[in-house]
């Protein structure tokens, strides 16, 4: 029989057992076998390190009294940095081989963040970024969650010492003010601290952290994904079984067999029917919690008796628990790179076939780099010479970093060449625009005077997002974003989501000119149709909100005019109570009832069509093809995102009496769709106009609406 004790303070087979089944979950979710709840391994992974490190900080802490940070620190780089930074270093210099320049640009600054563990909100801050919805998943991504490990153990120790203190003193007055020599110290057999303090203040962050994730999860999806204090909760479990380990090894053995076995059960139902549908962490991650915590909690107490250790503690979990670190970073990378390697997307049997490739580089890390560096004694024996290496890694994952730019992102251009002529008045604006669109069609290099660069395009986003009038997640209502001639009596309203935003230059400088009254309100993924818009698995609630705000604001102006515009959402729309059906789909529904609303509170209403839609991000492919151009054109009816739709949006809008713009030829000539006019790129990413084409379209524009406003109502 073993000793439960020993088992404590040592080697546990079923939390490593457990380490497997988290990095099976994880790696069978990336490759789509299925599994669509495996994301739920990374939160397993997060209550074993909460219980591993706390148990190794607690032995410490009752054996000598105090706790060594160098030491701590140490083993936490020891443990850490070797591989991470062996994978960080091998994935930039491959991502700079594979992946086009931009890609790759990006790749190095996500290695960056990475390697000073700030990954986590290096990739909720772009998730949150609305306009980088459509970039594709990073080889560092999986970053994220070391750097919220690293993290809560920066802070931790330090809480751990401090409520430790706050212990001791207590019992020193308890004890009537006897001198600090005559308090017995911490390892005195029978007098080992109880830590009630450190339970109460893990306690207090843990319920504090849940909440957060609770509140953020529907608020801000990104930042309650990726962010500690939405995290923390979950490390903070793991520590408490560590603390409250002594009470529950007596748990009867019969009762804690089948405790474990529920554990096992929950990780497993969680994993098998939460979803990328599944609003995340928020109350959905209490359910693989909940399993490891009983798996690890009562484990010590089950294991003369068939509980899951049966299963865990057997040699192939054993084995893949041991290398489920060096997995974890591995296969990732394989993964994206693999797919980058091959030119598209892995199919289910490629992406297990590329996850047992990592798998081999894995134990091949794990042998020759993880496990030496973490036993070797020069830095086991002297702290500071782990410290010390720990800076010197990281420095090595930056210096690579900053050398792969200038040696793989290399963007040669060719020539200079003019801005497209759309205001000359030798023609009209639309016949040069056609002209300029066939030139944009033949071009063949990227013009060395792109405007914008590649480099800058995808930050270029709508001027007025600029000015906080393009609302964010949060905001629901307008701040007050009026342009144009402000003194003015003659009102007009931008209406719509972000693509109602891309037309805001020449709606600027359309209403300068012509004296009237610009008012915008704009929010991003929050078309102007009456419909649920599901984001980041959820109904954006917000969207509602800002509607009705937004639809109060236009019934009492009463304008003369409102340009109303948005993207399509017909994959994510939900039916809007209160909103009439009978047009055959929810999405032509709210079309319906937003055309019907603004007809009634508006002189003249203009409904401006979506904008052709690429395959791929403009400035991507514009990178990898600098002398192809013509490689990242597209036909003009593969363009048209959902042609029956948009034949229908169309219609509606005759049969109600609203005046419609295809802006279609304004983009592409009668056969091709340009991703260049001349010096300017057209399209910030696969869909979002970039300002300065949208400003180039003001005369067309112009031509358009000036007659509208100007006839009878």
């Amino acid at each position: 029989m073993r000793d439960p004790s020993a088992i404590r303070r040592g080697f546990r087979p079923d939390v490593e057992g457990l380490r497997a089944v988290a990095i099976l979950l994880v790696v069978l979710y990336h490759c789509n076998t299925g599994v669509s709840g495996g994301y739920v391994g990374v939160d397993v992974f997060f209550v074993i390190s909460g219980f591993l490190i706390t148990s190794q900080l607690v032995r410490e802490l009752r054996g000598t009294g105090k706790l060594s940070f160098r030491g701590f620190y140490a083993r936490r780089i020891r443990r850490i940095l070797p591989a991470a930074t062996l994978t960080t270093i091998v994935t930039v210099i491959v991502s700079g081989l594979v992946l086009s320049p931009l890609p790759a640009r990006r790749e190095f600054a996500d290695a960056r963040a990475a390697a000073v563990f700030v990954a986590n909100i290096h990739f909720a801050a772009r998730d949150a970024d609305y306009f980088n919805a459509t970039l594709p998943p990073s080889p560092m991504q999986h970053y994220w969650s070391l750097s919220v490990e690293e993290q809560f153990y920066f802070v931790w120790p330090l809480l751990l010492v401090a409520s430790s203190l706050v212990w001791l003193r207590v019992r020193h007055r308890a004890a009537g003010g006897a001198g600090a020599r005559d308090v017995p110290p911490a390892s005195s057999p029978g007098k080992r601290p109880r830590l009630r303090v450190v339970v109460a203040v893990l306690g207090t962050l843990a319920l504090l952290s849940f909440a957060d994730s609770v509140i953020q999860t529907p608020q801000s999806p990104a930042w309650a994904y990726y962010s500690i204090t939405a995290r923390a909760w979950e490390l903070a479990a793991g520590a408490l079984v560590a603390l409250s380990l002594p009470r529950t090894e007596h748990v009867d053995g019969r009762l804690a067999a089948g405790l474990t076995w529920v554990g096992l059960a929950c990780i497993m139902i969680a994993a098998f029917t939460l979803s990328d549908a599944t609003p995340y962490p928020g109350i959905a991650a209490l359910l693989p919690v909940a399993g490891a915590v009983a798996i690890i909690a009562v484990g010590t107490a089950a294991i003369d008796h068939p509980g899951a250790e049966t299963v865990l503690g057997a040699a192939p979990f054993q084995r893949v628990g041991a290398w489920s670190y060096s997995w974890y970073l591995w296969h990732w990378p394989v993964l994206i790179l693999g797919a980058a390697l091959l030119g598209h997307s892995l199919s289910e049997l490629e992406a297990l076939a590329m996850a047992g490739l990592s798998l081999i580089i894995a134990v091949i890390s794990f042998v020759l780099v993880e496990q030496p560096i973490r036993h070797m004694q020069l830095v086991v024996r002297h702290p500071s010479v782990g410290l010390a290496g720990g800076a010197a890694l990281v420095a090595a994952s930056l210096s690579v970093v900053a050398l792969s730019g200038p040696m793989f992102v290399t963007l040669t251009s060719g020539k200079a060449v003019a801005a497209p002529r759309v205001n000359s008045s030798v023609t009209t604006p639309t016949q040069q625009l056609s002209a300029d669109l066939r030139e944009g069609v033949a071009t063949r290099e990227v013009p060395r005077n792109l405007n914008p660069p590649l480099t800058a395009a995808a930050e270029d986003k709508p001027l007025i997002a600029k000015d906080g009038c393009l609302l964010n997640d949060a905001a629901v209502s307008s701040r007050g974003c009026v342009f144009g001639d402000t003194a003015s009596h003659a009102s007009v309203v931008l209406f719509g989501d972000s693509h109602a935003a891309s037309w805001f230059p020449p709606m600027d400088m359309i209403s300068a000119r012509q004296h009237w009254r610009l008012v915008v309100l704009t929010k991003s993924g929050c078309p102007a149709e009456e419909v649920n818009v599901i984001r980041h698995a959820r109904v954006y609630s917000n969207c509602p909100v800002w509607r009705r705000a937004a639809m109060r604001e236009i019934a009492a102006l009463h304008p003369a005019l409102v340009v109303v515009a948005s993207s399509q959402y017909d994959h994510g729309a939900r039916p809007l109570a209160g909103v009439p059906t009978g047009y055959g789909s929810t999405w032509q529904d709210g079309v319906a009832a937003i055309f019907s609303f603004l007809h009634r509170s508006a002189r003249h209403v203009v409904f401006i069509s979506d904008v052709p839609r690429l395959k791929g991000l403009a400035p991507d492919c514009l990178a990898a093809h600098m002398s192809d151009v013509r490689a990242c054109t597209i036909g003009r009816a593969a363009a048209v995102y959902d042609p029956p739709w948009k034949a229908q949006e169309l219609r509606l809008a005759h049969r109600m009496h609203i005046d419609a713009i295809d802006p279609f030829s304004w983009f592409c000539t009668p056969a091709r769709c340009p991703v260049i006019v001349g010096n300017i790129l057209l399209y910030q990413d696969d869909q979002h106009v970039t300002p300065q084409w949208s400003r180039l379209l003001a005369p067309v524009l112009a031509g358009s609406l000036i007659p509208i406003v100007e006839s009878p109502a």
